[in-house]
């Protein structure tokens, strides 16, 4: 950790100005403790973030890096390589080669056609969503005029979900109280590096007075494993596995004063769902609609209120998938800025309609100088029943402490 310090001193002094390079990043700590019995810690992680830039004419490359204590998962403490790439803008085209982000559409926190980055779930949806979507390794090809913008891109190489199997996590996605002991075993479930694994996809933009909107396609795999249990000896393995699935969809953004207006939707093609355990059906893909809607109010006095709404259908349903056939969710959020903008209290709230449960994440943040910010807040987890992605968390509710210093 000393280490650690030193070099969030020592890095900034490495760049001069005009030579080309940049140097920046943070140092953050964040822990967390459950409001119920047993009282235990949910988090306690520190954190040092590198990023160096070096730009010459229209090129640019790119580095970022991790370098992470984690007292509570040991297996997450160490040095990880976040982005990494190069990018190059002529007058009408670009390209970017290398481990970077993808982000599409405008849904805030939620997936409708942003399906090419995966997510980081080991602390469910009690992170930065920032660090909760992952790069991937890809090369992205641009086009692009004044009122236009294409998009191709190509990931050779599978990434998934990070998904908490880790029996230390409190936010283990693996069920309890089974009657044979349980085996996270993904040997050989990934989809091999091969060129008829890659994904690829598109997607076309337009930049018109009074209004935005892009199309989008998408030839990937589901980046959430479909689990599947199967009788061990002595033991029960839960196994992910993935498949091949297809996504049309388009999204659409009309500012009107203070007011923005989103909307987004997708068409997934062959789509693969959980089923039930043991169930005697054979694994097929299904058809399924995905769309947001979406309001944004930047009111007076630095007040903003957003709130979505959003649903996905299965068609040709059957009942011996997991997940229920018309799965609303909405969320809002609702902030206010104080004390000469140095004060930040928020509200961030998913509410899971379909299953009754919620996930409300209450902030407070201090800005004690441009590189220094204290933050605390309270996450309020809650279900009514042990259904839905809400559920199987109703007793892991939080108080949590963060700061963070900027270089």
């Amino acid at each position: 950790m000393c280490t650690a310090l030193l070099l969030a001193v020592y890095l900034p002094t490495l760049a001069q100005d005009g030579d080309g390079w940049q140097i920046k990043g943070f140092v953050d700590t964040y822990h967390a403790l459950r409001t119920r019995s047993p009282y235990d810690w949910m988090s306690s992680r520190t954190r040092v973030r590198g990023e160096v830039e070096r730009v010459w004419g229209h090129s640019t490359a790119f580095v970022s890096a991790n370098l992470t204590y984690n007292t509570l998962l040991q297996a997450r403490t160490g040095i990880q390589l976040r982005e990494a790439y190069l990018d190059h803008r002529a007058e009408h085209w670009g390209l970017r080669a290398g481990r970077q982000l993808v982000i599409w559409g405008v849904a805030d926190a939620l997936r409708i056609t942003d399906q090419v980055s995966p997510m980081d779930m080991t602390e469910f949806l009690a992170q930065d969503y920032d660090d909760i979507r992952q790069p991937v390794n890809a090369l992205r090809l641009y086009a692009f005029t004044p009122i236009m913008k294409m998009e191709a891109v190509v990931v050779p190489l599978f990434e998934g979900y990070v998904l908490p199997v880790d029996r230390a996590n409190p936010w283990s996605v693996l069920p309890t109280g089974t009657a044979l002991p349980l085996r996270y075993a993904p040997e050989g479930c990934e989809p091999k590096f091969r060129m008829k694994n890659a994904e690829y996809g598109a997607r076309l933009g337009f930049n018109l007075p009074g209004v935005d909107f892009s199309l989008s396609g998408l030839y990937t795999w589901n980046k959430q494993p479909v689990v599947d249990y199967e009788l061990g000896l002595g033991e029960l393995l839960v196994k992910p596995q993935y498949y091949r699935m297809g996504m049309v969809g388009a999204d659409i953004s009309v500012p009107w004063g203070q007011v923005v207006l989103r909307g987004e939707g997708a068409f997934n093609i062959g789509k693969h769902y959980s089923y039930t355990p043991f169930a005697p059906a054979v694994q097929k893909g299904f058809n399924a609609v995905n769309w947001m809607v979406g309001l944004d109010w930047y009111a007076p006095n630095e007040w903003t209120i957003s709130g979505q709404f959003s649903m996905e259908g299965i068609l040709n349903y059957e009942d011996c998938i997991a997940q229920k056939n018309h799965q609303m969710l909405g969320t809002l959020n609702v902030s206010k800025k104080l004390i000469n903008s140095t004060l930040q209290l928020s509200d961030f709230t998913y509410y899971d309609i379909t299953n009754r449960g919620w996930f409300s994440r209450f902030s407070v943040d201090y800005a004690l100088s441009d590189q220094i910010h204290l933050s605390c807040g309270y996450d309020w987890l809650g279900a009514r029943t042990d259904e839905g992605i809400f559920g199987q968390y109703r007793k892991n509710s939080e108080v949590w402490v963060k700061a963070r210093y900027s270089f």
